[in-house]
C-alpha cells in the first residue's frame, strides 16, 4: 500500500524538522511527504538537505489547518493518507503496525494508534473514571468519557449506570459528546477519534473533507471528518503509540479553545445527518454540567466561555453556521 504523509504546519519549524527526522526512520516505506506550510518561518534548502532520500513536496497555503489538510489530500498520490500533526513524535514502527493491521482487516478505512499526552507528569491516552460520583455526573449531563470506568457499583443506581455504559459501548451521547470506555482487544472501534496521527483511505477523506469554515486552528475539525466516513468508526490499535507534544506556538488559550470547540460541535449537529439525534436541549444541558464544574473550581475565564457559548447556541447565533450559509471560509469567533 502506498502511503502519502500530509503535514499541515505554521511557524513550528523545529517541531516540523523533528517530525521529518522521525519519518525518515520509519520501518514502513513512505511514498511521499506533503508539507503544507502556512507560516513565515519556512524551511530552507539546507533544512531539507538531510532528508534528500525522502520525496518531500513543500507547498504553501493560507492560514487554516483545514484548508492545509484538504490541499495536501487533494494532491496526494497514495491510496492511503497518513494525517500527522506537526507536533507529533512518531516511533519508527508506528506506520508498520498500522499498515499491518490494514492488511489483516481489509475493510478498515481509518486506523490510528493511541495518542499519548502528558497528564500529571505521565504519558497517557485515556482518563479513567475512578468514582461513582464522577460517573453519575457524566451520565446525568451526558458528557464525554475518554477512559475506562473503574468505580465499583455499590448501589442500584450506580449499577444501572454501569450497565448502561457497558451496553452502549463506545458511542456518541445524546448531547453529542464522544464516549470511549471499551478498550478491550488488540484494537477497539469508536465513532469519533482524533485523526492527528491516523492512516485513512484517501477516497474517504475526499468524500468527507475537513470543514473549511472552522477557525484557522481547526478546533473540532476531526469530529466532522469522522462522521462523514462511508463506514462508521475509527479502529484504534492498543499496541501502537504516538506522542503528542502540544507545541505552544500558535496554540489558543483554553477558554477560547473550549468556546470554538463547542461552536464546532453545535455546527455539526446542524449540518450532519449523523447527528440528527442530538437535540439542542441536551447540548445546552451538558453545558450546564460543565458550568457547574467550572463554578466549583472558581475558573471565571471558563465560566465566561460556557455562558457565551450557551447564549449563542440558544439563540442560533453560531458564526460558523451563518458563514457556511454565505459560503464563507475560516471564521475566527471572538470570545
Amino acid at each position: 500500500m502506498d502511503i502519502s504523509v500530509v503535514i499541515p504546519t505554521c511557524n513550528r519549524k523545529q517541531r516540523l524538522l523533528q517530525l521529518l527526522h522521525n519519518l525518515q526512520q520509519s520501518v514502513y516505506p513512505l511514498h511521499e511527504i506533503i508539507v503544507v506550510d502556512a507560516g513565515e518561518d519556512r524551511l530552507t534548502v539546507e533544512d531539507l538537505a538531510p532528508y534528500a532520500h525522502l520525496t518531500i513536496h513543500y507547498l504553501s497555503s493560507e492560514k487554516s489547518v483545514c484548508i492545509q489538510r484538504n490541499k495536501g489530500i487533494q494532491v496526494a498520490r497514495g491510496e492511503w493518507i497518513f494525517l500527522c500533526d506537526d507536533d507529533m513524535e512518531v516511533p519508527a514502527d508506528y506506520l508498520h503496525l498500522l499498515a499491518q493491521h490494514v492488511s489483516l482487516h481489509p475493510s478498515a478505512g481509518a486506523v490510528s494508534g493511541q495518542v499519548l499526552q502528558q497528564y500529571h507528569g505521565k504519558w497517557t491516552a485515556s482518563y479513567a473514571i475512578q468514582s461513582s460520583r464522577a460517573l453519575l455526573f457524566h451520565y446525568i449531563f451526558q458528557l464525554s468519557i475518554w477512559g475506562e470506568i473503574r468505580c465499583a457499583g455499590n448501589n442500584l443506581l450506580v449499577r444501572r449506570v454501569l450497565q448502561y455504559y457497558q451496553r452502549k459501548g463506545n458511542h456518541i451521547t445524546r448531547a453529542g459528546w464522544p464516549v470511549i470506555t471499551d478498550f478491550r482487544g488488540d484494537y477497539f472501534t469508536t465513532p469519533v477519534y482524533g485523526l492527528g496521527a491516523s492512516l485513512v483511505r484517501r477516497a474517504w477523506l475526499l468524500q468527507s473533507p475537513y470543514e473549511e469554515v472552522l477557525d484557522r486552528h481547526g478546533i473540532g475539525d476531526n469530529y466532522g471528518v469522522n462522521l462523514g466516513f462511508p463506514v462508521p468508526g475509527v479502529q484504534v490499535l492498543n499496541k501502537a503509540f504516538v506522542y503528542h507534544h502540544h507545541a505552544p506556538e500558535n496554540r489558543l488559550q483554553r477558554p477560547l479553545q473550549y468556546y470554538r470547540r463547542m461552536l464546532a460541535l453545535h455546527y455539526f449537529t446542524r449540518t450532519r445527518r449523523e447527528l440528527r439525534s442530538v437535540k439542542k436541549g441536551w447540548l445546552l444541558w451538558s453545558l450546564a454540567g460543565n458550568l457547574l464544574g467550572f463554578v466549583r473550581r472558581g475558573d471565571w475565564y471558563m465560566i465566561r466561555a460556557v455562558v457565551k457559548t450557551g447564549w449563542r447556541i440558544t439563540w442560533e447565533q453560531n458564526p460558523y453556521t451563518r458563514a457556511a450559509k454565505n459560503n464563507q471560509k475560516v471564521v475566527e469567533p471572538l470570545l
